[in-house]
């Protein structure tokens, strides 16, 4: 059924989803990781009687709610605009998904009476009840992580159907256990969540620090916050060692179900967003690495970065060698092993060395921290891209397809994941007859496409892989 499609102005309609998504879906995560860390703070403090701990979940939720009114007017803008610039997409995706969009409205709703009502307004009232305070923000904290939860999986579903079809536009369907829990689900909404502990605490972290060099003046005020951005920074650099174990799995996942967009990534018209992300988590690491163990002399933090970053290694060495080094997989996996082995190394030689009051290296903290806000940014921006032309994979398709998108798409899907392990594996033939190669691997392999997919396939590789 063909809808109306509305044109936008000045830039593709991609662009400006792209800019309302990522207006609102920082603020949203951000809310929601200080929903979820601030009445387990709470918590601790009370157990161990330390004010602090009190005073930093307290100014998590006076943020969340400077935050909270912008970024919920933002969310509303994101279905208007694809109503127009989308329309078959909404039409048929909230078909599959109206009741579990109508419950992630109510868990909103429910979310906003807890936050607002029973635990920002009652912080001094129930000061001497608190265990009740705490568990007005554990419910507060439930009813956002249910609505991420819900979102999560409608987002899951786009990149991994798992073989459910969209309906048609006249077919409302309501709601489908298969389409919600599909296969990327659980990777995507994990991800996310430890996703954003890290990146939120390693930001938080890094603009305490910045606040941390303004307060000399101010003895008591400049020990909390010295206190605060090591707090933050600490957690936020442990809680992103689940990100490797997490990620390793969600993109298996994405090679089983999506081998097009998998290819998009790893080698394909996504891979330089991909390698900019992958630089950024370099940074941070570096950065976070050396700043701790100049700061912390106990052995407790050295084997835990020591251990993440060993895992982190371990999981590069299962993962298929990335096409950045050239082909040799040899070449690849000694270059990861030095790169992540000598952040160990520093560990433990430097460990407790140096001066970390230094304000370079608060700066360096806030640097490390706005690395790590801009890897998760990329990360959805990969995501979604990958994909691209499809809206929903394998499902729809976006309205402005261009034709080299379909070609592109085409040679990805037929070309690419049976002896090739990338598109870049596509320039590595000297003689480049791809008339007489497509010929000979279409009756070889016995592919089943038709004469007019044949010429776009060599049309494609003839303008892109001279």
């Amino acid at each position: 059924m063909d809808l109306p499609v509305i044109d936008t102005p000045v830039f593709p309609r991609w662009v400006w989803i792209e800019e309302i998504t990522y207006s609102h879906i920082p603020i949203a995560t951000l809310v929601t990781a200080y929903m979820l860390l601030a009445p387990v703070l709470e918590y601790i403090g009370m157990r161990r009687k330390d004010p602090r701990l009190d005073r930093l979940s307290r100014s998590f939720i006076w943020f969340s709610m400077i935050l909270f009114s912008p970024g919920a007017a933002l969310g509303t803008g994101i279905p208007v605009y694809i109503i127009g610039a989308y329309p078959e997409f909404w039409s048929r995706w909230a078909n599959l998904f109206f009741w579990p969009l109508v419950v992630q409205f109510l868990f909103f709703l429910a979310e906003v009476g807890f936050l607002f009502f029973g635990y920002y307004l009652t912080w001094d009232r129930w000061s001497n009840r608190k265990r009740l305070h705490i568990t007005m923000g554990v419910a507060a904290a439930v009813m956002g992580l249910l609505v991420q939860t819900v979102w999560d999986a409608l987002g899951g579903y786009m990149m991994t159907p798992g073989g459910v079809a969209l309906p048609g536009v006249d077919q409302p369907v309501g709601w489908s256990a298969a389409a919600f829990f599909n296969p990327s689900f659980p990777y995507l909404l994990t991800h996310r969540i430890f996703g954003n502990f890290s990146y939120v605490l390693l930001l938080t972290g890094g603009v305490f620090a910045l606040r941390y060099m303004t307060l000399d003046k101010k003895p008591e005020e400049k020990r909390y916050f010295g206190w605060a951005c090591n707090f933050c920074f600490v957690t936020g650099f442990l809680f992103f060692f689940a990100m490797p174990i997490i990620g390793w799995g969600y993109a298996k996942v994405i090679q089983a179900e999506a081998p097009v967009a998998f290819h998009a990534i790893m080698g394909g018209h996504v891979s330089p967003h991909f390698t900019v992300k992958m630089g950024l988590i370099a940074l941070m690491l570096v950065i976070a690495t050396v700043y701790l163990t100049m700061r912390y002399r106990g052995r407790a933090l050295a084997w835990a970065a020591t251990g993440g970053l060993g895992v982190l290694l371990a999981v590069v060495h299962l993962h298929p060698p990335l096409d950045w080094l050239g082909p040799s997989a040899v070449l690849w996996r000694v270059v990861v092993t030095v790169v992540i082995g000598a952040p160990i190394a520093w560990i433990w030689l430097m460990r407790g060395r140096g001066d970390p009051e230094l304000k370079r290296w608060q700066w360096a903290m806030f640097v490390a921290g706005v690395a790590a806000f801009f890897t998760f940014c990329l990360g959805g921006f990969v995501r979604e891209r990958s994909k691209s032309p499809d809206t929903v994979y394998g499902q729809i398709v976006k309205p402005e397809l261009t034709q080299m998108e379909a070609d592109r798409y085409l040679v990805y899907k037929t070309c690419v994941g049976c002896h090739h392990r990338s598109p870049k594996d596509l320039d590595r033939y000297d003689a480049k007859d791809w008339s007489k190669r497509v010929a000979s691997e279409r009756r070889d392999r016995k592919l089943t496409i038709s004469d007019a997919e044949t010429e776009r396939i060599i049309r494609y590789l003839k303008e892109h892989h001279p």
